[in-house]
């Protein structure tokens, strides 16, 4: 089988803004170090401050509101990287992705590929075990989330029994407290609507 070239692209969020561009640069040259993947160009694009453009959550993963919200000394920077790649096979390619994680991906040639059972039983085999690992690791952090807030909540209710104010106050509590002044809201406009229907009359 011909060799598969391609283009892929990397994006990074974070900071500090040299730390992002040394942390791709450093993926690219991961890359390159497989015998099977020769980096045939690269371009590593100077990081820029997010909060100061209106970046999509979608692109970045990011909150638009939480971007505005960000103080200056705490600023997001984010970055891209364009490499340009020739590797030996479709399962090269497959597992590059799987294991790097690219933004985009453009198979440039050849136009037409062909892909052996074996090599798509590999990859989805890969496929699942990183998977099952993503969900291990989820449901791990949903359990120690649970505990955590359990135990906050235990906290502040021995908080509260010795006299003291709540510690913290909880999403729910806050949706419940949201959703009361609503209520209150509309009645108020109900009466007052109430008390010009009965003036008008």
């Amino acid at each position: 089988m011909d060799k598969i070239h391609l283009i892929l692209i990397y994006e990074i969020l974070g900071r500090p803004k040299d730390y992002i561009k040394t942390t791709l640069e450093q993926l690219i040259d991961r890359i390159g170090e497989n015998p099977r993947i020769k980096i045939i160009e690269r371009k590593v694009h100077e990081p820029h401050v997010v909060n100061e453009e209106k970046v999509s959550s979608s692109k970045n993963n990011v909150d638009e509101e939480k971007i505005k919200n960000i103080k200056i000394d705490e600023e997001l920077f984010s970055t891209f990287a364009e490499v340009e790649l020739e590797v030996d096979d479709l399962m090269m390619v497959f597992t590059l992705v799987l294991n790097t994680l690219p933004s985009s991906i453009e198979i440039i040639k050849p136009s037409e590929l062909a892909l052996k059972n074996f090599d798509l039983n590999s990859v989805l085999s890969e496929l699942a075990i990183k998977l099952h690992k993503y969900d291990e690791i989820t449901k791990a952090l949903l359990l120690e989330k649970n505990q955590m807030i359990n135990f906050i909540k235990e906290a502040n209710e021995k908080v509260v029994k010795l006299g003291g104010k709540p510690i913290i106050r909880f999403e729910s509590e806050k949706n419940e407290e949201d959703k009361s002044k609503e209520i209150n809201a509309s009645e108020k406009g109900s009466k007052k609507s109430e008390k010009k229907a009965e003036k008008k009359k």
